[in-house]
C-alpha cells in the first residue's frame, strides 16, 4: 500500500506571523545579493575590457570607464528584461491554476524557479572566464517553471485574502510587504560587511535562505483555497462579479474572460497601474540611481546600496505606523467604511510617490535624491491599498486570477 505523505501545516490563525517571517528570510537572502551582484558584474566586464584573468577584485574607480558601465547597463536591463517576459507569460496561467489547484502547490513551483534562476545566475559568474556574462539573461527560461518572485508574491498575497476579512486585508498585505522592507534594510549593511571578507560569501548566503525560508513556508503553510459555497452580502461594496455557487463548473476561458472583464471595467481598471506598476517603478528608480550615484556623485557602492536601507526605513514607519494611525483616526472621527478608507489612503500615496519619482528624476544634487528617497517611501502605500481595493472590487473567489494579472504585470 502506498504511503501518503502529510504536510505539518500551521492553523489558519498563524497563517499571517507565518508568511511574515519566511518573507523576511528569503527577501533578506535576495537584498543580502544586490549590492555584491553589481559589484561582481562590474569587475566581471572591467577585467574582460582590460584583459584581465586573475580572481582577486579590482578597485571600483578603476571600472567606471564608460564603456564597463554601458555593458553593466545592458546586462542588468537584459536581465530584468527576460525574467519580466518569462515571468509575465506565466504568471496568469497560474494565477488560474492556483483558483483550482491551491495556493501551495503555485507558491512552491514559484520558489523553485526562483532558486533555480538564482544559482544559475551564480554558476556564470563561477566560470566568468568560460562563459559570457550575458548568459545571465538565460535564467529568464528557467522562470517559465513558476514565474519566480512576482508569482510568489501573488501567492501569498491571494491567501491573505483568502482568509483575511476586508476590514483587516490591508493592515496584513501592509505586514508582508513590511516584512520584505525589513529585508532590503538590513540586506545592504549585511552585504557590505560579508563583501569585505569574500564576494562570493553573501551570494552564497543568499541560495541558504532562499531554500530555508522557501521550503519552511512550503511545509507549513495551510492551503487556503476557499469553498465556493458561502454567499457574498449584498451592499455598497459589493463585487463587480457575482459568485456562483460552483465556479469550478466554469470553462479556464469563461472564467478568465469574466476576471479580466472585471479588471478593466470602472473602477477596478483606475487601480492597475498602482496595483502593478508602483513597485516596478521604485525597483527600476533605485536600480538606475546607485548605477548613477558613484559615476556622478564618486559614491562607492556600498554608499550608494544604502539609499535602499533608508527608503526601506522610511517605508516600514509608513507601513507599521503612519498609515493606521490615519486609518484610525479616519474611523474614529468619521463615519466612513473600511473601502471607503482605504480610497483616501490610496489617493494621499499617490500624490507623495509620484512627488517623490519626480524628485529622484533630479539627479542634480545629493539632497534632492535623499529627498526623493523619502517621499517615494511615505508613498509606498500604493500598491498594498490598490490592491486591497482591487480585491474587493472584483470579488475574493477571482484571487488568484487577480494576482495572476498584477503578476504579470509585475514580471
Amino acid at each position: 500500500m502506498a504511503l501518503r505523505f502529510r504536510r505539518p501545516t500551521v492553523p489558519v490563525q498563524w497563517l499571517i506571523p507565518l508568511l511574515v517571517v519566511n518573507l523576511f528570510i528569503i527577501n533578506l537572502g535576495l537584498s543580502i545579493s544586490d549590492y555584491p551582484s553589481m559589484k561582481l558584474w562590474q569587475d566581471i566586464i572591467c577585467k574582460h575590457h582590460l584583459g584581465l584573468t586573475f580572481d582577486k577584485l579590482l578597485p571600483e574607480g578603476e571600472c567606471h570607464d564608460r564603456v564597463v558601465q554601458r555593458e553593466l547597463n545592458i546586462v542588468d536591463i537584459g536581465l530584468s528584461v527576460s525574467g519580466t517576459l518569462s515571468s509575465a507569460l506565466v504568471s496568469l496561467p497560474l494565477g488560474m491554476l492556483s483558483d483550482r489547484v491551491g495556493r501551495v502547490p503555485i507558491l512552491a513551483l514559484s520558489i523553485l524557479s526562483l532558486f533555480l534562476s538564482e544559482g544559475y545566475i551564480l554558476l556564470i559568474c563561477w566560470k566568468w572566464r568560460q562563459i559570457p556574462l550575458r548568459a545571465i539573461w538565460g535564467s529568464g527560461v528557467i522562470m517559465l517553471l513558476g514565474g519566480g518572485r512576482g508569482v510568489a508574491e501573488a501567492m501569498v498575497f491571494t491567501s491573505i485574502s483568502d482568509v483575511i476579512p476586508e476590514s483587516k486585508r490591508a493592515t496584513c498585505f501592509q505586514w508582508a510587504v513590511a516584512a520584505v522592507l525589513s529585508s532590503q534594510l538590513f540586506g545592504p549593511l549585511i552585504a557590505a560587511r560579508l563583501t569585505e571578507i569574500s564576494i562570493w560569501h553573501p551570494l552564497c548566503i543568499e541560495l541558504s535562505l532562499v531554500a530555508v525560508g522557501g521550503v519552511t513556508l512550503i511545509l507549513l503553510m495551510p492551503e487556503t483555497l476557499p469553498s465556493r459555497k458561502s454567499p457574498v452580502p449584498i451592499g455598497e461594496d459589493t463585487p463587480i462579479i457575482g459568485n456562483s455557487n460552483s465556479i469550478s463548473n466554469e470553462t479556464a476561458v469563461a472564467s478568465t474572460k469574466s476576471t479580466l472583464k472585471a479588471l478593466f471595467r470602472r473602477p477596478a481598471i483606475y487601480l492597475l497601474p498602482g496595483a502593478i506598476l508602483a513597485m516596478p517603478a521604485v525597483t527600476s528608480q533605485y536600480g538606475i540611481v546607485m548605477r548613477i550615484m558613484p559615476i556622478q556623485f564618486d559614491w562607492p557602492l556600498a554608499r550608494a546600496a544604502l539609499l535602499f536601507s533608508l527608503n526601506a526605513g522610511v517605508t516600514l514607519i509608513t507601513l507599521l505606523l503612519i498609515l493606521p494611525a490615519v486609518s484610525y483616526a479616519l474611523y474614529r472621527k468619521t463615519t466612513t467604511s473600511p473601502l471607503q478608507r482605504d480610497r483616501i489612503l490610496a489617493r494621499a500615496s499617490v500624490v507623495l510617490f509620484v512627488f517623490g519619482s519626480l524628485f529622484l528624476m533630479i539627479v542634480s544634487k545629493v539632497s534632492l535624491v535623499i529627498l526623493g528617497v523619502v517621499l517615494s517611501g511615505l508613498g509606498s502605500g500604493v500598491p498594498t491599498l490598490c490592491r486591497t481595493l482591487l480585491v474587493a472590487f472584483v470579488g475574493e473567489h477571482r484571487t488568484g486570477s487577480v494576482f495572476g494579472v498584477i503578476a504579470a504585470g509585475l514580471g
